[in-house]
């Protein structure tokens, strides 16, 4: 449609709010980890990235990289707990 625009700030908050982004975790720290990873979050009402920084399941630095949508998104990036 022409003219139309995202509001890229909503999308960047629907992005981090989503439990779905624990699945670029699973192939780090396995998949139950990430899972209840995702419960906890969403028991919390917190992020994803909030949650694993508190219990400090990665570096922070390593979760940047691993809950990178642009990198999640990306032809040929890891992709769930498959990793592709």
């Amino acid at each position: 449609i022409e003219g139309i625009k995202a509001n890229e700030e909503r999308c960047k908050s629907l992005i981090e709010e989503s439990l779905a982004m624990c699945t670029a975790l699973a192939p780090e720290i396995g998949y139950e980890a990430a899972a209840k990873l995702a419960k906890d979050a969403y028991k919390s009402g917190k992020t994803v990235r909030q949650v694993a920084k508190e219990q400090k399941v990665l570096s922070e630095k390593r979760l940047g990289e691993l809950l990178d949508p642009w990198r999640m998104t990306e032809p040929g990036g890891p992709v769930g707990s498959a990793g592709g």
